[in-house]
């Protein structure tokens, strides 16, 4: 059944990636802003970060960047030097961006995000996008890695967003692809939920972890969620640079392994049945939006279906459930996919 579950998790990707005007729009506002900032005095580089630079992004096309400022040229900011809140140079940094902009850019804003400076540039797409640019300022550290803001609580705190890239884009390219894939479909999952579990830079710390070179897609993603369930039953993702905090889930940690148990068990039945209908059905339990279940199906999926379009009369019946057509209503043509139809889990 790999074949079939192949051309079904293919199927899912084709339905989460962003259009290609899109990803060349946004890299292309990220690269501006980048270069605009490199320009910024005392400016010692700019580095690309999320998913955009890591080729892992679905609906979520903002792009992460930063200016990395030397502590040569401000000796006397940050915890190295004499502390204090970054609330000043990054408003100067968002200040001199700002001015350069407008120059090609009218209708530019900015806002001051808990981390970032966030720049909409107010010029939609023809599909509705207008991404966006987040820009961090950085500062280097007397010991590796950076301090960025944490404009809430006034503060600078210790991360490395420079490495977290270059792990997730060093070679081998075969792997580097199938991780991408694998990070896409499981951040597809968790946002099927009306509350997602996990933050996308989870998602690709554990995928680091347990997806190997030689895996198909499915065997990847099975392995996804499997060593997620195992770990963050233990404990929180710890940060891979070993700077920062470990990473926190955005929902209780046993709810969030008990959904990623129940996936990586959808995933075991697929992957083991020699039934089309029935590697189907696992795979339409795990992505409820994304994937029809098989015709005449009484599988949980189906059930689902029936009951969220509403054009079908959902019944329990001894052993199990029974879908039947409602008599003298006509089908719904509703897809079970978009993001208007996610499913309250």
């Amino acid at each position: 059944m790999s074949e079939i579950i192949s051309e079904i998790l293919t199927d899912v990707q084709k339905k989460i990636a962003p259009s290609d005007k899109t990803l060349e729009t946004v890299r292309g506002r990220r690269d501006e802003v980048r270069a605009i900032a490199g320009r910024y005095p005392g400016a010692l580089r700019t580095y690309m970060a999320g998913s955009i630079a890591h080729r892992t992004a679905n609906d979520d096309t903002d792009a992460d960047c930063g200016v990395v400022l030397d502590r040569r040229t401000y000796p006397e900011l940050g915890p190295d030097g004499k502390g204090g809140s970054p609330s000043q140079i990054v408003e100067d940094v968002r200040s001199f961006i700002r001015e350069e902009l407008k120059k090609d850019h009218l209708d530019v804003t900015f806002r001051l995000t808990k981390r970032a400076i966030k720049i909409t540039f107010n010029e939609p797409l023809e599909d509705g996008t207008d991404p966006s640019v987040d820009l961090i300022v950085a500062l280097t550290r007397a010991e590796r890695a950076l301090w960025i803001p944490n404009l809430e609580g006034k503060q600078w705190d210790a991360s490395d967003p420079e490495y977290h890239t270059q792990l997730l884009i060093a070679e081998p390219a075969e792997l580097r692809r199938l991780r991408a894939k694998a990070i896409r479909l499981a951040k597809a999952w968790n946002k099927q939920y009306a509350q997602p579990g996990l933050c996308s830079f989870n998602i690709s710390v554990l995928a680091l972890e347990a997806v190997k070179e030689g895996m198909s897609v499915a065997e990847g993603l099975s392995a996804f969620f499997k060593h997620a369930a195992s770990d963050l039953a233990k404990r929180r993702t710890p940060d891979p640079a070993g700077v920062s905090p470990p990473i926190k889930t955005l929902i209780d940690r046993e709810v969030i392994v008990g959904r990623l148990s129940k996936a990586a068990e959808s995933f075991d039945v697929a992957l083991n049945s020699d039934n089309e209908s029935d590697t189907r059905d696992a795979i339409a339990g795990v992505y409820w939006v994304y994937v029809e279940p098989s015709p005449d199906s009484s599988s949980k999926a189906a059930f689902a279906k029936a009951l969220r379009e509403g054009n079908s009369a959902a019944r329990i019946v001894p052993g199990g459930l029974s879908i039947v057509s409602s008599v003298g209503i006509p089908p719904k043509t509703t897809r079970a996919y978009g993001g208007a139809n996610r499913e309250v889990r």
